[in-house]
């Protein structure tokens, strides 16, 4: 008979991360304490320590890798996409939809355009710079693809990083109305953010990315 195959130390360590985002959404990060994570990856607490030498480093790891996922997954969706208006709707459509992800992952407490501040102020110094200029790669995207459109003459915007915002929130936020239930669906809910995101920066239009004025 064969015994399943012991852990490897990655997946130990994903499943404590992920424990614990689960955990910090549920209780906050003060309330959890290490033998609360430990106990619901199935290890005793010196065993969470061999891989993570404090909460708070569990924590940044956390913070850390799903910063850098959607950072990887922002960067894919735009390859080969040339005119800012395609790149704004892509970028709203693939930001809705990984935030909704994440929330049926019990991971909302991730907020993208705003580095998880509730969790963020529990992190030391330097993780918390480290963390901050993750967050600001995807401001930064946003803000290029915006600047990019006014001058080309697609976009009409009065200013730059406003309309930038605007554009995150509207995604970012999604995850706390959005309800599968409701009849609608997650990837329907994305696209018609794609295209709110467009009309927002066009004042409008009906321009498809032609760059026309």
């Amino acid at each position: 008979m064969n015994r399943p195959a012991k852990p490897t130390d990655s997946e130990t360590k994903d499943a404590i991360v992920t424990a614990s985002a689960r955990l910090f959404s549920e209780r906050g990060y003060a309330r959890t304490k290490v033998i609360d994570i430990a106990k619901a990856v199935g290890i005793t607490p010196p065993s969470l320590y061999w891989h993570f030498g404090s909460k708070e480093e569990i924590l940044f790891e956390y913070l850390r890798s799903r910063l850098e996922l959607f950072d990887t997954r922002m960067e894919s969706v735009l390859d080969g996409i040339d005119t800012p208006t395609d790149r704004l709707r892509a970028v709203a459509t693939a930001h809705t939809s990984a935030q909704i992800e994440f929330r049926d992952q019990a991971q909302a407490v991730l907020s993208m355009t705003h580095s998880s501040t509730q969790l963020a102020s529990d992190l030391s110094p330097e993780h918390l710079e480290e963390v901050r200029a993750l967050t600001r790669r995807h401001i930064d995207r946003a803000r290029e693809i915006v600047r990019a459109g006014v001058a080309s003459g697609e976009f009409r915007v009065p200013d730059v990083t406003a309309l930038a915002f605007a554009v995150l929130n509207v995604c970012e936020y999604t995850a706390l109305w959005f309800r599968p239930e409701g009849g609608t669906t997650a990837a329907t809910v994305a696209a018609a953010n794609g295209e709110f995101a467009v009309r927002m920066a066009t004042g409008g239009s009906d321009r498809e990315g032609s760059g026309s004025p």
